[in-house]
């Protein structure tokens, strides 16, 4: 790219470079977007009362293992930067 200040008509040298910069912009979201779509796609629907079941108990699980993660790295933060330390 050349520098705006060099070009003969600096208001089109301007525009030139902000639509240049628009476009990127817009194939850089619509790339994030259609990562974040794959990503964050719901489930595919339970063909069946048992798979829901499953699919139920097994969220319960990954939800109960993080609230014990993010409480054991509290507890650890606070015993570190707490008033009163652990033995």
């Amino acid at each position: 790219m050349s520098r705006i200040a060099d070009s003969p008509d600096i208001l089109a040298a301007i525009r030139q470079r902000k639509e240049a910069t628009k476009l990127k912009l817009d194939a850089s979201r619509t790339q994030i977007m259609a990562t974040a779509n794959q990503f964050w796609s719901p489930p595919p629907q339970a063909a069946g009362r048992t798979q829901s079941v499953s699919r139920l108990i097994s969220n319960g699980v990954f939800i109960y293992n993080t609230i014990r993660v993010i409480a054991r790295i509290y507890s650890g933060v606070h015993s570190l930067f707490g008033r009163r330390r652990r033995r």
